[in-house]
């Protein structure tokens, strides 16, 4: 009779916190982030004399059902597409400005420029030709200082955002510090926090699209976090990043409390490093390999020449200028341009032939043996050809995440269906599991009668 009881007390107690856990599931399935439970359930007996006796089944929790293995391999791709994305941003802003529909690009300018000097080789005394020939060079090489200064803007922008990114990942260890001391709290009294453990892998979501981590969880659940192979957290301690960087340098360093520096390579943070470090300075070197060019070779040749007037020797581009920041027309032959040299010997005026010269350069290897032109097409084009890149590298990163989350959705998802079926198993065990219990309780009133 005593077994009777506890079997019918013990399913009655199973069927209802069944049910409890199966109505949370259904109400919670539009929740962001939440996941499934089910009730752990173990048999119970006990040996007598007549063999092994059924006691009824024991609740030990209720677990959820996900797989962390899988929510790790996400989190590792979030890290990589945070980085590609971020990538791809900052080119698309680099794109816009090297690139246009206007027809008045880096190449184009260039080309113009030296077909000036064509057109003054052909008439070195029309003095419209040559103050043509300085609108051009005026126009080149504000073209060559907008685009410098466009990449510095971006460098500072960038710089800006690292110290945005970083108190938003110290703002998540901060949060997952709290869940930590909250998870293990409750696992020490035997009652796991779901809500606490589906919050932190949001948290954990949040903090790889913005840095590359590695995680490992203790005994206890609690989780521990490695950035660039330094803890940055666990149960007893956060230590919060900080950003140190030097403008003239352009370097980024990254530190924790007590000096120790972390190496970055992925998410968002990593992108800002290497774009701030090599990206943006790679192009801003390559536009004053132009601008050096220019300057050096064109004023080679001029200082050789003769203009209209004396046998001065000019340079045609201020000599002090020899950036892409910093090129600049000589002064003296936009306030008179019979300076500008075109004739190879002093006195002949209506000699072509340095300008001519001049613009045989466009054809020349002045450029590590290529064409100028050429190497300026290739410079501007760079951003366009990183984002063609990036966005293939994008889309299949994209996939891989969508399929890990498809097949953990299976798993920790909510299937409304499922759900009411069980439901309806569940409340048929607790009808059972009652009757079990009013017939042990009509056998006992039975037998009390009898006696």
């Amino acid at each position: 009779m005593k077994t009777l009881f506890e079997i019918s007390k013990s399913g009655l107690a199973s069927a209802q916190r069944s049910l409890s856990v199966t109505s949370n599931n259904i109400v919670n399935a539009d929740t962001p982030g939440y996941t499934r439970q089910r009730v752990d359930r173990t048999p119970v007996s006990y040996n007598s004399a007549f063999g092994n006796v059924g006691l009824g089944v024991n609740i030990s929790t209720a677990s959820r059902l996900r797989n962390e293995m899988n929510d790790q391999l996400t989190n590792q791709n979030r890290q990589d597409l945070g980085s590609m994305a971020y990538k791809n941003q900052v080119f698309e802003r680099l794109q816009a400005a090297m690139t246009t529909d206007s027809g008045g690009d880096l190449d184009v300018r260039i080309s113009s420029f030296f077909d000036m000097f064509s057109d003054l080789a052909n008439d070195p005394q029309d003095i419209s030709v040559r103050n043509s020939l300085l609108t051009q060079a005026q126009q080149l090489t504000s073209k060559l200082n907008n685009l410098d200064q466009h990449l510095v803007e971006t460098g500072e922008l960038i710089a800006q955002t690292t110290s945005t990114t970083i108190d938003g990942i110290n703002t998540i260890l901060s949060e997952l510090y709290e869940l930590n001391g909250a998870i293990a709290q409750s696992a020490s009294l035997g009652s796991p926090d779901s809500s606490s453990l589906d919050l932190r892998v949001q948290k954990l979501e949040e903090l790889s699209n913005l840095v590359d981590f590695t995680q490992k969880t203790n005994d206890d659940g609690v989780v521990e976090i490695r950035i660039g192979g330094v803890r940055v957290l666990d149960d007893e301690k956060i230590l919060p990043i900080k950003s140190e960087y030097n403008p003239n340098e352009q370097q980024l360093n990254l530190r924790v409390s007590g000096g120790t520096m972390l190496e970055v390579n992925g998410g968002e943070l990593g992108a800002q490093i290497e774009l701030y470090e090599s990206g943006i300075p790679d192009l801003k070197a390559k536009l004053d390999v132009i601008a050096s060019t220019i300057v050096t070779e064109v004023n080679a040749l001029h200082q050789n020449g003769f203009g209209l007037n004396d046998a001065t020797s000019r340079a045609f581009f201020d000599p002090s200028g020899t950036t892409a920041g910093s090129i600049q027309v000589n002064q003296n032959l936009i306030t008179n341009p019979t300076n500008i040299a075109a004739s190879t010997v002093f006195g002949e005026a209506g000699n072509g032939n340095l300008a001519a010269q001049i613009n045989e350069l466009r054809e020349g290897g002045i450029v590590n043996g290529r064409k100028l032109i050429d190497f300026a097409i290739e410079t501007i084009s760079e951003p366009g050809a990183q984002i063609f890149t990036l966005s293939s590298q994008i889309e299949t990163k994209e996939a891989e995440i969508a399929m890990l989350q498809a097949q953990q959705e299976r798993q920790a998802g909510v299937n409304i269906d499922e759900e009411l079926a069980n439901m309806i198993q569940f409340q048929n065990s607790y009808q059972g599991a009652a009757r079990v219990m009013r017939t042990a309780t009509e056998l006992y009133d039975t037998l009390l009668s009898i006696v």
